[in-house]
């Protein structure tokens, strides 16, 4: 019996990996090919929940003839090695020549596996070239492998996409479409677990997050993400997206000052004097920066949220409302006349709720003798006259 392996940590998996576990079958006459997730690859330390990846796998192998699922090195506590997996296999089933399938730019480190003898002696390789490789040196080093090593090397007639799962991962931060590169149920799980959204999975924001900030304004955060998250169906906005920019939108509260003052001159043309000079407006631009330069956030909407959460704008994107207006009803806040107004409202339009915050915040301010930020009066005069 013959059978092939594509591993590797697909994070995630998409068309292209179908595509190539189908072209290696036909090519190489295999009865059937394992879609094999990485558990902790030793080379890849940061990557997605391999409880995550394993499900996704899981849903794109289903219904695809010749295809399974092993979950043999998720399984398995600690890093995870291929000369593990493969000699594992050769005892479970001695009957299956197994056939490992790699892309072409892996050729140039194929010997840096682990115990790479021993792996050579465990299974062949199939190549899949890869965009940018030079296909005349893969068959060329695949000579040299083989020559070496005794493993049969074969270069398959087919291509790998020329989209990667690290460009997979960059649209969906960015917020772009991905359909058409993953089976829909993938897509499907990608958006419900909010996942690939920043640099980060939600347990290290938190962990981060309580770090630096007050044990006070970590309360008042899990109070913006959940109202975010809660509110977001009924304002059109991705429930995960919602929960990640209220998560972020105080990322910066505790910075010093003049760190703040610092990272925004350098970074924000468009910042004027009243959001320098005052710290309680300054730590909306700088968590802008801090979401973006230090947890990875590429969502523009995320962004604008984060910065305009303070003061507001003239114009104010769907998720912009929300997280201003989440900032300012949330379940922790202290009582103060005109906040249930304003939680009646955000659960029926959240730009009347964005317009009564921005109404209460300017008479509060006034009644101080403080000025009013002009973006704050834009919002108001922007949003009264529809």
């Amino acid at each position: 019996m013959k059978a092939g392996i594509l591993g590797g940590t697909l994070d995630p998996i998409h068309n292209g990996h179908i595509e190539i576990a189908q072209a290696a079958m036909d090519a190489l006459e295999l009865d059937e090919v394992a879609l094999l997730p990485a558990g902790d690859p030793p080379h890849k330390p940061h990557v997605t929940d391999k409880q995550d990846r394993l499900r996704m796998v899981q849903l794109a192998a289903e219904g695809q003839a010749g295809l399974y699922v092993s979950d043999r090195e998720i399984a398995r506590a600690g890093v995870t090695y291929t000369v593990d997996t493969l000699s594992a296999l050769s005892v479970e089933r001695p009957d299956v020549r197994w056939t490992y399938i790699i892309g072409a730019d892996t050729l140039n480190v194929l010997e840096s596996w682990r115990e790479f003898p021993r792996v050579a002696r465990l299974c062949d390789f199939a190549v899949v070239n890869r965009p940018g490789c030079d296909l005349e040196l893969a068959r060329l080093r695949a000579q040299a492998i083989e020559a070496c090593y005794g493993t049969k090397v074969t270069l398959l007639p087919v291509s790998g996409p020329a989209l990667s799962s690290t460009e997979i991962r960059r649209q969906v931060a960015a917020g772009e479409d991905i359909s058409t590169y993953v089976p829909a149920a993938v897509n499907a799980y990608i958006r419900e677990k909010g996942l690939y959204l920043c640099d980060y999975n939600e347990q290290q924001i938190l962990e981060r997050l309580r770090a630096t900030l007050t044990f006070h304004r970590f309360t008042h955060t899990l109070g913006v993400a959940k109202t975010a998250e809660r509110l977001a169906p009924a304002c059109g906005v991705d429930p995960k997206r919602a929960r990640l920019a209220g998560l972020l939108h105080d990322c910066a509260k505790s910075m010093p000052l003049d760190e703040m003052r610092a990272l925004v001159t350098k970074n924000l043309p468009d910042l004027d004097q009243a959001e320098l000079d005052t710290r309680q407006i300054l730590h909306a631009p700088a968590g802008m920066l801090l979401a973006r330069d230090e947890f990875g956030v590429r969502d523009p909407q995320i962004l604008s949220a984060i910065r305009k959460h303070t003061v507001g704008a003239g114009e104010m994107s769907p998720m912009d409302a929300l997280i201003y207006v989440s900032d300012f009803i949330e379940p922790g806040r202290e009582s103060f006349p005109g906040l249930e107004r304003a939680r009646r409202l955000a659960e029926r339009d959240i730009y009347q709720a964005m317009l009564c915050c921005a109404q209460l915040t300017a008479k509060h301010l006034r009644e101080r003798g403080q000025a009013v930020h002009p973006r704050t009066l834009n919002l108001i005069n922007a949003f009264s006259a529809e």
